[in-house]
């Protein structure tokens, strides 16, 4: 579908005359080139439509899709279609999720989510595999017994309980230390077997990186920071709930705006219930959206199968320079967004050192595979596997196993009898008073005639997706093909849930150096890549990515979003001019009736 989209494109834009030539630049303010049309550069565009409604927009992208990693496909099976994702299949409201809730408002779509509840086995039920076998996580809507004779009994929980109650006493790190790997961090205040058995597994399902390589300063700020200020990590959450959050002054700002934005109750009460959301088409369905917006606005060109060869601010000039490959013809714009990886931004800079310092990433593969039998899986999101599993039991070096069918509803969650225990007549009067609708484990934005679900069968069977690779197979010479990809995959679940029947559908996705590494210093070379880049192009350059400040998605929307508000204001920067230069403020947590009035 988004190849279908990108395609018709640029006839599109021919059609009603609205194709750019760099000498418009000097009737406009605002010329603004983006270089790379995944979701960063996508909802870089939108954002700059939205803050700079005159400015042209120009999104250069190499491949003949747009979207990046958010890639959704509909398989065809037996008894209608499922839907397989080969990158990320949900999003997580909270924090810079608050983006992605605006874009849903926004795009209207809305109606078309998924809202697994808080209290769906999707939100309480995630699961680590060690040493062989699955163990349920702690969660508070269990029992405290069953809680606490799991921390008890399982090894995968050993020393942690002893670990977290002694590490308030734990003298902090030295002044000296500038940065700390997780595994040293984390073996120091809670102990070794924390991170090997529950901490590695977690990075796995993020960053699917090693925790004695990923810098604990980039990805547990908050952590980092309460060693040394309030003498421990237990200290520092005391303090919070006390005193309230501390985050930084942009932080706060960017709080308060998103919570003076007018929201639609419904959605908000909706999301306010919900641990994560989809769309009934994927998360391609927010790219497709997207394109379908900004090719309305009129303002925005596409150029897809357009890889940048080079970009150059010359000597005096107020005009950044972009060439695409195989092109002779040079560009010239008022302002470029780079969406590129660091190794692809560095390539396109022609200067005699790199632009920024070598960030290295990591090459995970996912397999869907759908089976006809429900109930393959336990009920839950899926299970992490941590580094201190056996190799016996993790010969494949897989990351984890999603259990997709968790949160997309199916004819059998779906039981619209269910619904005459009240009065139908009631139900639509609260929903159009703007009320939450929760029916089974799922919430409802709008509560149509015919629910929406993800997977269009008559029975829904089981959906799974298997995560391979990541730090594992940095040093392998070559990647699974697609036959071998799959044979792992129907191995590690034969090993670990006993699945012997072999799959209706299958997909297997290889991305290639999809997720960047934060590994220890890596706010050094932020910093020297914004030195760089402030040098070389005087603020007509700017960056937004996963390899900055998040990989999530939520975390692209917010480089967007900070890098298109900086530029509104004509404040000059990179996108990089806040890494380490921050000032802090404590935010009082709201009480929770004053919560539930805002």
């Amino acid at each position: 579908m988004l190849r279908c989209w990108t395609n018709a494109l640029t006839t599109r834009r021919a059609a009603i005359g609205l194709r750019h030539s760099s000498s418009d630049s000097s009737s406009h303010f605002h010329n603004v080139a983006v270089l790379g049309g995944g979701i960063t550069g996508l909802s870089t565009a939108y954002f700059l439509t939205q803050a700079l409604p005159t400015a042209k927009v120009t999104i250069y992208e190499a491949s003949d899709r747009i979207g990046g990693w958010l890639d959704s496909v509909r398989v065809p099976v037996k008894d209608g279609t499922v839907i397989f994702e080969r990158g990320p299949r949900t999003l997580r409201p909270n924090g810079n999720g608050v983006l992605a809730a605006k874009l849903l408002q926004e795009l209207d779509l809305a109606k078309d989510g998924l809202y697994p509840q808080l209290s769906s086995p999707a939100a309480c039920n995630r699961f680590l595999y060690y040493p062989d076998h699955i163990v349920r996580m702690p969660h508070p809507s269990f029992k405290f017994a069953d809680n606490l004779w799991s921390m008890i009994t399982e090894p995968v929980f050993k020393t942690v309980m002893f670990g977290g109650i002694t590490e308030f006493w734990k003298p902090p790190r030295g002044d000296h230390i500038e940065d700390e790997s997780i595994a040293g961090f984390f073996s120091r205040r809670v102990s070794k077997e924390m991170v090997d058995r529950i901490m590695s597994g977690v990075i796995h399902g993020i960053y699917a990186g090693d925790v004695n390589q990923l810098s604990a300063k980039s990805l547990f700020p908050t952590q980092w920071r309460d060693e040394l200020e309030a003498g421990s990590v237990i200290a520092g959450l005391a303090k919070s709930r006390a005193e309230g959050m501390e985050v930084t002054k942009r932080e706060a700002s960017f709080i308060q705006e998103m919570k003076s934005y007018q929201w639609d109750p419904l959605l908000k009460a909706t999301l306010a219930m919900s641990t994560v959301w989809t769309l009934k088409d994927g998360l391609g369905q927010l790219v497709d959206r997207l394109a379908r917006h900004l090719v309305k606005n009129g303002n925005v060109e596409f150029k897809t199968s357009t890889s940048v060869q080079s970009i150059a601010l010359p000597q005096g000039s107020d005009r950044i320079q972009v060439q695409a490959q195989g092109s002779s013809q040079i560009k010239e714009y008022t302002h470029a967004i780079s969406a590129l990886s660091p190794a692809q931004l560095s390539a396109a800079h022609k200067g005699s050192t790199p632009l920024i310092p070598h960030i290295p990433t990591v090459t995970v593969m996912t397999v869907n595979l759908y089976y006809r039998t429900p109930g393959l899986h336990p009920d839950g999101f899926g299970y992490l596997i941590p580094q201190a599993t056996p190799f016996e039991n993790n010969p494949e070096r897989a990351l984890g196993v999603v259990f997709d069918t968790a949160y997309s509803p199916g004819s059998e969650d779906i039981d619209q009898s269910s619904w005459n225990v009240v009065d139908r007549d009631e139900l639509i009067r609260q929903r159009d008073q703007g009320r939450l609708i929760n029916v089974n484990d799922f919430a409802w934005y709008n509560m149509p005639e015919d629910p929406i679900r993800q997977d269009l069968v008559g029975k829904r069977g089981s959906k799974l997706t298997v995560m391979l690779g990541g730090h594992w197979w940095s040093e392998w010479p070559a990647f699974p093909d697609q036959e071998q990809g799959l044979a792992l995959a129907k191995s590690v679940l034969r090993r670990h849930l006993g699945i012997t029947e072999e799959p209706e559908a299958w997909q297997v996705n290889l991305q290639r150096d999809c997720i960047p590494q934060y590994t220890v210093g890596h706010e050094k070379r932020l910093k020297t890549a914004h030195s760089n880049i402030s040098r070389e192009y005087q603020g007509k350059l700017r960056v937004a990515g996963n390899w900055m400040s998040g990989v999530g998605v939520n975390d692209c929307l917010r480089s967007a979003w900070d890098v298109v508000s900086s530029l509104k204001v004509n404040r000059p920067g990179t996108g990089l001019e806040h890494v380490g230069n921050e000032e802090y403020v404590r935010i009082r947590r709201a009480r929770p009736e004053e919560a539930a009035k805002e």
